[in-house]
């Protein structure tokens, strides 16, 4: 092998080993700095905030949407998710349990969010 070939290994290699840390330093940046404590969950209707709930309090409650559209609400363990909703898709339902500040769950058809925030 000749010494150009060696030396583009070379480049190769510590080029693959600086994006390796360029990407373990992303991603530790990423965990650490939304990984805050969630305190709260923010219900919207229509983009107005209407009630602002504990996460760690257990609790349900029905939301009224927009055009009497209704999401039914689960808070419990530290986690929010929609268990109900008049909505036809049921997009909101299948989005799960969210814990983690900034995470959202969206019903379009009742113009509801719930936000968690960590205030």
């Amino acid at each position: 092998m000749s010494d150009f070939g060696q030396k583009t290994g070379q480049r190769e290699f510590i080029l693959i080993g600086v994006i390796l840390l360029a990407a373990a330093l992303l991603f530790l940046w990423n965990h650490f700095y939304f990984s805050r404590p969630a305190a709260v969950v923010e219900i919207s209707i229509d983009g107005t905030v209407t009630k602002i709930l504990d996460l760690s309090k257990n609790q349900e409650l029905d939301i009224e949407g927009a055009d009497g559209g209704r999401n039914h609400l689960v808070i419990e363990n530290g986690e929010a998710w929609v268990s109900e909703a008049s909505c036809p898709d049921k997009i909101c339902i299948h989005q799960g349990k969210i814990s983690h500040d900034g995470e959202m769950i969206v019903c379009l058809p009742n113009r509801m969010t719930a936000r968690i925030s960590g205030r």
